[in-house]
């Protein structure tokens, strides 16, 4: 049973903001998919490990307001913790208690949902444009994902158009027992991804 998800920060997931993405119906489903499988183990708890810089809060408190969509999930001033919420509202079983920056060492009992996104390089409409060696990081972090052991540093990554490296190295390190990667895209120009892992 997989006890923690990867998923990103992509407001693009809600349908409010892109009924007509199918890459991003598809994200939403896989981690959702996730979301409803923990709930159905016995699973209560959530715990949210996602960026929080600056440049993600917003003072609308569990909304997507900011990013054009009028939500109420309850909570989070985080774009990453407010995404994990709009997934876990379609699940009333799960209860997010806490959110942080660093994974530690997750909870077995509970679902970590670790937010994050890959290079923000892959394509010339991309948020950074295209960046050299993108597609490099993009299978790097897809590889991460399916459980293989890869160590690149942070610098390698920003390099290659990954915006906020620090998870990806926890990650990287984390070594789950089972991997799977449910989804992947990069068609908005960002490395997406859903997986889940047994930690």
């Amino acid at each position: 049973m997989f006890n923690l998800m990867v998923m990103p920060a992509s407001p693009a997931l809600a349908v409010e903001l892109s009924a007509h993405d199918a890459a991003s119906r598809a994200l939403l489903a896989a981690a959702r998919t996730l979301a409803v499988e923990a709930a159905a183990a016995g699973i209560a708890e959530v715990d949210i490990v996602g960026s929080q810089d600056k440049r993600w809060y917003t003072a609308h408190t569990g909304s997507l307001r900011a990013w054009g969509a009028a939500t109420d999930l309850g909570g989070g001033n985080f774009l990453p913790e407010i995404m994990a919420r709009y997934v876990l509202h379609s699940v009333p079983q799960l209860n997010a208690r806490a959110s942080r920056e660093h994974i530690g060492q997750p909870d077995p009992a509970a679902l970590t949902i670790v937010v994050a996104d890959g290079s923000a390089g892959l394509t010339e409409r991309a948020p950074l444009a295209l960046v050299p060696g993108a597609q490099e990081a993009h299978e790097w972090c897809e590889e991460v994902l399916m459980g293989a052991s890869a160590s690149k540093a942070g610098e390698w990554l920003s390099q290659r158009g990954v915006v906020e490296p620090a998870l990806w190295e926890q990650l990287a390190g984390l070594q789950p027992k089972k991997a799977q990667l449910l989804a992947t895209d990069a068609t908005l120009g960002v490395g997406r991804y859903v997986a889940g892992w047994e930690v």
